[in-house]
């Protein structure tokens, strides 16, 4: 009957609709028939309808559906430099296959329909990269990732009834070939494979695939009516949008659906076939040369109708130019001033360490932790109310966290003369000016709220995550300790509140990790300077001297491109040492839990953001 009726197609003629008209009221008769015979007890195995419904109609079910990863045979690709086998998502829906790169993805690679094909089981080969428990001999079937069990889908000859022996080149004309390191995955595959097979073969196939092509085209009228009815677009505004409609409930609604038992489908292992070779190594795959190798129309992928690529590969291609180009400067370098990092130890020492042992730098460092006692010791007469008037108190505050800030500046204007020992001195006491201003305003704001609200503190404590034990109850005052401001002033922020969320322990590990970073940025960060940056700059003054101090643009654009590169990475370097090595080490060492110091700079749409 199905060699007679041909598919459905949009334009059928008055012939084929007869035809087909006659054959439906033969299926029922038939139905009719079996029905008959099987109240009588007489049970026909060979039957290929199903009885029918009180409406008349037949009801054939789908075999149910199946998704997951198998590996994919590559018919397409040249495996010189590796295996044709490639992990691709599978997804088995109502007679139709579909695969994908991931599950990810939302279209296909490929959708074909199963009718008028079946499944051939291929055996098994032995994965090279798994080591046997049994030397010297080849694994058991059993043991777990031993070997790889091979199957494909085929396009079947006139004969479906033909033995795998019989199956020639001619006849065998495989679509896909799938391998799992799974045999109860693969027999599992088979046999839903076979019993969508043998639903494609029915008319309720057909009747559902000729739907699902009229809801296809319905819907592309849908769009192309939706997109003539809007408006003109003009720039800025949002492209034309079509809502598909929810088949979720439709699919839950079938998937729930039990097949009943009187539901017969075409005999499955009439679509099964198996290979005469077990070993799929051995396997013909009767690759035929007529086989189709442009199966669709697609664009190149560098078209703008492709669709979205992964441009990985060309930044990896980029960070080697890059590398290369960069390695070539430090090639002219060397080549031209030497290796200098031979010499900067010598540098080293006419820079002077001694300056960190003087009196000044020291003093300095003194300096800030007797403000630190001091805002402690007028925030503990606040809280006591020693001090009753709060004026007072934000007058003692401000004095004592500006005098901090500017007895520093005065201490590096006199008494220090190198650069280096001036700024280590001028960025600690700004970091501490900016922890005091946040102490004195943050505990004032506390001190102010729980003489009104008992509860402030408790709803306050209640945002931050991953507090600890100790810090669950506190309130203030009792945040009034010189263990917590040195905490304060230790940890990496500038902004003060009663608690902090805290990480479980201090990883010893990360902590040794960290300081090995450090080490390498520090190493990295002397070779630049002295490597590039310092002959640069020498050869500059050496070319204004002999110009009597007079530049010229060409002069200026020729250093400056010479120093761009190394310039940018010192301060990539320094970024990376304090933001990400210093702070986490920190953050480390007194369990901060908060370490975004730092968000993706990096992707700034402007300027202004970047800087």
């Amino acid at each position: 009957l199905h060699k007679v009726i041909p598919s459905v197609s949009h334009e059928m003629t008055q012939e084929v609709i007869a035809l087909k008209t006659r054959a439906r009221e033969l299926e029922k008769e038939l139905g009719i028939i079996h029905e008959a015979l099987a109240q009588y007890g007489v049970k026909d195995e060979n039957a290929s309808y199903s009885p029918l419904r009180n409406n008349g109609s037949i009801e054939i079910l789908p075999p149910p559906s199946k998704s997951g990863y198998l590996f994919k045979w590559q018919d397409r690709t040249i495996g010189f430099s590796g295996s044709k086998w490639a992990l691709r998502f599978i997804k088995l829906d109502r007679g139709r296959i579909t695969y994908y790169y991931s599950h990810l993805e939302n279209q296909p690679r490929s959708d074909i329909s199963l009718r008028g094909c079946a499944v051939r089981d291929e055996g098994w080969k032995l994965n090279r990269k798994h080591t046997s428990s049994v030397k010297g001999k080849d694994p058991p079937l059993e043991e777990a990732g031993a070997y790889f069990f091979v199957f494909s889908i085929y396009y079947r000859s006139d004969d479906s009834s033909a033995a795998a022996e019989e199956l020639s080149s001619e006849s065998f004309v495989p679509l896909f070939r799938f391998s799992t390191s799974s045999l109860a995955e693969k027999t599992q595959w088979i046999q839903i494979l076979s019993e969508a097979c043998a639903y494609c073969e029915t008319d309720a196939f057909l009747r559902e695939e000729s739907n699902r092509y009229k809801e296809e085209e319905n819907r592309r009228q849908q769009q192309l009516k939706m997109i003539e009815d809007m408006p003109q677009v003009e720039r800025g505004t949002l492209a034309p949008l079509f809502i598909a409609p929810d088949k979720k409930e439709e699919e839950r609604r079938t998937s729930m659906m039990r097949r009943p038992s009187y539901a017969k489908l075409p005999k499955s292992n009439l679509f099964r076939t198996q290979s005469k070779s077990r070993d799929a190594e051995k396997v013909d795959l009767g690759y035929a040369p007529s086989k189709p190798m442009h199966r669709r129309s697609a664009p190149s992928f560098l078209s703008a109708e492709a669709r979205t690529q992964n441009y990985r590969g060309f930044f990896n291609l980029a960070m080697i130019l890059l590398i290369v180009s960069n390695f070539r400067i430090f090639l002219n370098t060397i080549r031209s001033h030497g290796f200098i990092l031979t010499e900067v130890w010598s540098n080293v020492e006419g820079f002077s360490f001694s300056t960190w042992n003087q009196f000044p730098l020291l003093s300095g460092i003194l300096v800030l932790h007797i403000f630190l006692a001091t805002a402690f010791l007028i925030e503990w007469l606040l809280a006591t109310r020693r001090i009753s008037n709060e004026t007072i108190g934000f007058i003692l505050h401000q004095l004592n966290t500006h005098t901090c800030f500017g007895l520093s500046v005065v201490i590096v204007w006199n008494f220090i003369d190198q650069p280096a020992t001036g700024a280590f001195l001028l960025m600690n006491a700004a970091i501490t000016w900016m922890k005091l201003i946040s102490y004195s305003h943050a505990n004032q704001d506390y001190r102010i709220v729980s003489r009104k609200d008992k509860d402030a503190h408790k709803r306050n404590l209640s945002i931050i995550d991953s507090l600890d034990t100790t810090d669950i109850d506190i309130e203030y005052p009792s945040n009034v300790t010189l263990g917590n401001i040195y905490y304060f002033w230790l940890a990496p922020t500038l902004t003060y509140q009663i608690a902090f969320p805290k990480s479980a322990r201090i990883r010893k590990l990360r902590v040794l990790g960290l300081l090995f970073r450090m080490a390498i940025t520090l190493s990295i960060f002397t070779f630049l300077g002295a490597q590039i940056v310092a002959p640069n700059l020498a050869n500059l003054l050496k070319d204004l001297e002999a110009t009597n101090g007079r530049y010229t643009y060409q002069m200026i654009a020729e250093y400056w491109l010479k120093l761009t590169i190394s310039n940018t990475y010192m301060w990539l370097l320094m970024f990376y040492f304090y933001f990400h090595l210093y702070l986490n080490l920190f953050a480390e060492l007194l369990r901060f839990g908060d370490r975004v110091f730092y968000k993706d700079w990096w992707n700034s749409a402007e300027v202004s953001a970047y800087w």
